[in-house]
């Protein structure tokens, strides 16, 4: 942990609030990033060096539903450290949820924690997302994304964590494994039964899929947990397309947290 490197951080962090009151800080970056620790940590440190609460907005479209705990990574009780946090649990898996509907309860959720004179965060990789509430898309009346721009509703600083390409594959993989041995195959097999007509936002959580398959005696547990990284790989390299080239991401090493 570099101290130092963090400080600067903090210190950018710290003054963008300062400047604005009514400001969101956004903290993105690809899955296993390190995104869940890093968001804690500076809430910490907010708290402490201006005086002011901090909660968290998870921008995660699985994390929104019930029970797909371990599938989507979702932060425990113990890891939240008592700060409050919001965009978790909202639907059960039979239920659906779209970028425009998860907009506006992020509106609303933001103008709350402000109206409370605590200090929003949202944290995620759900890449349409968090850009649908930082940017404020116009969204039609089905929820399809218009071309019509609208002007952001608050300033928004985005910080995004960064790792080289070969370590951030090992942590991919190490998480994977860690998910199989610990509880994704029961978590898998709870689902299917309590919620046979699983909706297609929740089946798609990476690890579902090829654990039914294993489950069915399709694939080996070996070749599902290869899938599973191989999906986890994929979906990172999806999320580094799609924020390639930004000029309103502030990118920080996550080696260096």
């Amino acid at each position: 942990m570099n101290t130092s490197y963090f400080a600067q951080i903090a210190e950018k962090i710290e003054a963008f609030f300062t400047q604005y009151p009514n400001g969101v800080l956004e903290i993105l970056g690809p899955t296993a990033s390190g995104k869940t620790g890093f968001s804690i940590r500076i809430a910490q440190h907010l708290t402490k060096k201006l005086g002011k609460p901090c909660e968290i907005i998870s921008v995660d479209s699985r994390q929104i539903f019930k029970h797909i705990d371990i599938g989507s990574a979702k932060i425990t009780e113990a890891e939240k450290q008592g700060i409050p946090h919001h965009g978790l649990d909202l639907k059960n898996p039979d239920k659906t949820c779209n970028a425009a509907e998860f907009q506006q309860y992020a509106f609303q959720t933001i103008e709350a924690i402000q109206n409370r004179q605590a200090l929003p965060i949202l944290c995620g990789g759900t890449m349409l997302w968090l850009d649908a509430i930082s940017e404020n898309y116009d969204f039609g009346e089905k929820g399809t994304k218009s071309t019509k721009k609208n002007p952001p509703k608050f300033p928004v600083l985005k910080i995004g964590i960064h790792w080289h390409r070969a370590t951030l594959y090992e942590r991919l993989n190490q998480r994977a494994q860690h998910m199989f041995e610990n509880g994704l195959i029961e978590e898998t097999k709870f689902l299917q039964k309590k919620f046979p007509n699983m909706s297609q936002n929740a089946f798609t959580s990476i690890g579902n899929e090829e654990v039914i398959d294993y489950l069915n005696g399709k694939i080996s547990y070996e070749e599902a947990l290869a899938t599973n990284q191989q999906k986890n790989r994929k979906y990172a390299k999806r999320q580094l397309t799609w924020w390639r080239g930004r000029d309103d991401v502030f990118w920080i090493e996550g080696e260096k947290l």
